[in-house]
């Protein structure tokens, strides 16, 4: 009787172990799976929609590439990070422009779907005109941000120099909206969404658009860095690929993309929607270099000295566009 228990428990047990031998067996596939993708560390700030949600979406799984990122504040720290091999990729301003004609080893391969000069000037509620702002204290951020390009621009365009302001640096966006709300400074210079939300909430209003000042004017770029593009071309290619999928899904899909923002990026959906309503609809979905705006970008950097005047690179020697999708 015991010998026919035995007998009866043996296949069972073999069962046991095939079982166990094929969950290993998958497992161990998964995770080659997953090895087999290509990393890639995309340097951008919090909240970045289109990168976001593709990875939600997993249209860059698709196209075989594990997409992190490296989150920054501002176009300084994006190119900061790709020359210390910190990111792969990454999407911002004007200061990839900067870097990658002072020689900072990166390639712009792409443009995101909103390309031109969104900033912003925004002021407590009694000012009515830029004048009023001189010897005020402003908060136009950091040394080499595009804000601060913005906010000379503007200065420029009006008869004023720097020195006429007490500029001070009040650190991000939200920092520098905190300083603006408690009276610590005078005004601001940010995006478009943190005018609404200051002008919804009556402590601030937008005073001045960049976009006035700039005239044809490419501002934000996707780069990648040229020892990545070297070793993996294709997972560049992938990665416009799939950019461009995300952004064509978005496009299409306005209200979808609105409350995928609210939430799963914590983002304010009054504020948002007025600002993404108008803006989502205008996005250019082609990745494609405005080669006359860079241009017209490298000139106007020149000018307010972030660029050797006596440089003589063009957008074509630091735009490649062989990586995006026909």
């Amino acid at each position: 009787m015991q010998r026919l228990k035995i007998i009866k428990l043996v296949p069972l047990l073999l069962l046991a172990v095939f079982a166990a031998g094929c969950a290993k067996k998958n497992e161990q596939q998964a995770e080659n799976g997953a090895a087999q993708k290509t990393l890639i560390r995309y340097a951008t700030s919090a909240g970045n929609l289109p990168i976001s949600f593709g990875i939600k979406k997993g249209y860059f799984a698709e196209q075989g590439l594990d997409v992190k990122i490296v989150t920054i504040t501002g176009g300084v720290e994006a190119v900061t990070a790709a020359a210390a091999g910190e990111a792969d990729l990454g999407g911002m301003g004007s200061p990839v422009l900067v870097g990658a004609v002072a020689g900072v080893p990166i390639t712009i391969v792409g443009a995101p779907p909103a390309k031109g000069q969104h900033f912003v000037l925004i002021s407590r509620p009694q000012y009515t005109s830029f004048a009023e702002l001189k010897g005020k204290p402003v908060s136009p951020g950091a040394p080499g941000q595009g804000t601060i390009q913005a906010f000379n621009v503007i200065a420029k365009a009006k008869g004023f120099k720097p020195s006429d302001f007490q500029y001070v640096n009040a650190g991000t966006s939200a920092n520098a909206l905190a300083a603006l709300q408690a009276g610590k400074v005078e005004a601001i210079i940010t995006s478009e969404m943190v005018g609404v939300k200051a002008e919804l909430e009556g402590f601030g209003k937008i005073l001045e658009r960049a976009v006035d000042y700039f005239g044809h004017y490419q501002h934000s770029f996707i780069f990648a860095t040229n020892s990545f593009i070297k070793e993996k071309p294709e997972a560049v290619r992938g990665f416009l690929t799939a950019y461009r999928k995300t952004v064509e899904y978005l496009k299409a899909h306005p209200d979808e993309a609105i409350t995928f923002a609210v939430k799963e990026l914590q983002q304010d959906e009054v504020t948002y929607r007025k600002v993404n309503e108008k803006e989502i609809p205008t996005w250019d979905t082609s990745g494609r270099i405005d080669f006359a705006g860079t241009e017209h970008a490298i000139k106007i950097l020149k000018d307010l000295g972030d660029i050797d005047p006596n440089s003589k690179v063009t957008a074509q020697q630091i735009v490649d566009e062989q990586f995006l999708p026909k």
